[in-house]
């Protein structure tokens, strides 16, 4: 018989996280081939990489309706499909607009994973746990792109863009099952004398309470900064993952496999230091102070990493290091504290919400990057984001991380 308890529900939540962030983040990782089959430049390749997160922009307000109506199992696993499919179409392109259209895709059906695995969290788990099993499944974006880091650029140096963008088709493929066989919602517990269940079967109490406001969490403005926090540290984020690779192989003449071991070298750390902050705002009961020093910190190194390398052509490997670990850690801070201003009853919409708003910073980003290259230089891309890096310094909100410890 099947066992289903919180963990085995994040597991394989995690699972589908980093199928769905290889496929719709991969792209980064394969520009070389990319330029080489459409005959673009490197801001054009980059602009590319947003395409997913468009198409995640155009869909996933939508997505929320289907999660709200057939579930998160159902969901998730036609995701997964979808996703394989989509990647598929990749070896059928032969033009620049089609590759564009499939990348578009691709970011329209891969979107509600991030969200109803989240909200999945949110009532499977106490709060004195919750920060860390969100910790847990946010790293599974350093995890999806230290993976993709890793596999595809050799793969694509091997059998070209296509194929290399198959690997996340087949993780997405063996995801599914996985996914439609363990990630239910919990069950309700039983009551009477005859109905107990073991604890690890069913959410703790504490959660299933958690029910939040019983209005709208909107009718403040204490949601909303949490919102413009993480568009504007995804900026710094997303450039980075964007556009570190392509920094080591053209400024510093590093070739693509070796820069991608460089780039997934700093995901262990970037999804240990989530686990860290997870299980300290747990223990402390403040989400988000150490967001507000996470922005701090990492505008800071943005600054060096700008500037220092063009003095010093040995600091760029560390400090291109740093920027992307520094840079990974605020997601599953901000994700719970959504989750928990919101409540049970709105958490799905908020969750979607905060994708929907963070797929508009990852979208414009390659944009606002390629403009930034075209006029000041790839190095200047650093620079640029940081100063989003101090913008959200002034958003944080003073006290809405801080929930009261039982």
């Amino acid at each position: 018989m099947l066992v289903r308890n919180r963990w085995s529900v994040l597991t394989v939540s995690m699972v589908a996280q980093v199928a769905s962030v290889s496929a719709m983040f991969g792209v980064p990782f394969v520009l070389p081939q990319l330029r080489e089959a459409f005959g673009v430049t490197t801001a054009q390749a980059g602009m590319l990489t947003g395409l997913p997160s468009f198409g995640l922009l155009l869909t996933l307000l939508l997505w929320g309706v289907v999660i709200d109506r057939a579930g998160e199992r159902v969901t998730m696993t036609l995701s997964m499909v979808l996703t394989a499919s989509a990647l598929g179409l990749l070896w059928t392109v032969s033009e620049l607009w089609t590759a564009a259209a499939v990348l578009l895709l691709v970011g329209a059906v891969g979107g509600p994973v991030n969200a109803a695995s989240g909200r999945l969290i949110l009532v499977w788990f106490a709060p004195s746990e919750r920060g860390l099993a969100m910790g847990i499944r946010q790293s599974a974006l350093p995890l999806g792109v230290g993976v993709s880091s890793l596999v595809l650029p050799g793969a694509a140096d091997a059998w070209g863009f296509a194929a290399a963008m198959s690997l996340p088709a087949v993780l997405a493929l063996v995801a599914a099952p996985l996914v439609l066989t363990v990630a239910s919602a919990p069950p309700e517990p039983a009551t009477g004398a005859a109905g107990g269940r073991d604890r690890s079967e069913r959410p703790d109490t504490d959660a299933r309470a958690a029910s939040g406001p019983t209005g709208s969490p909107y009718r403040t403005w204490t949601l909303w900064r949490v919102h413009g926090v993480s568009m504007l540290l995804g900026v710094p984020q997303v450039a980075m993952m964007t556009y570190a690779l392509v920094y080591l192989v053209q400024e510093q003449g590093w070739s693509a496999p070796a820069a991608g071991v460089v780039v997934a070298l700093a995901q262990v750390p970037g999804a240990v230091g989530r686990l860290l902050l997870g299980v300290w705002s747990d223990r402390t009961g403040d989400r988000l102070r150490p967001v507000r020093w996470l922005a701090a910190v990492s505008g800071v190194f943005l600054v060096l990493l700008t500037l220092l390398p063009g003095l010093w052509s040995t600091a760029a490997v560390p400090l291109v290091l740093l920027c992307l670990v520094l840079t990974m850690w605020h997601n599953g801070l901000t994700f719970t504290s959504v989750a928990e201003l919101a409540g049970t009853s709105w958490a799905g919409r908020a969750l979607a919400v905060q994708n929907w708003l963070q797929a508009i910073s990852t979208t414009l980003t390659p944009v606002l990057m390629a403009a930034v290259i075209t006029v000041a230089g790839l190095p200047a891309v650093f620079g640029v984001a940081a100063v989003f890096s101090a913008a959200a310094i002034v958003v944080v909100p003073a006290a809405a991380g801080r929930r009261r410890r039982s």
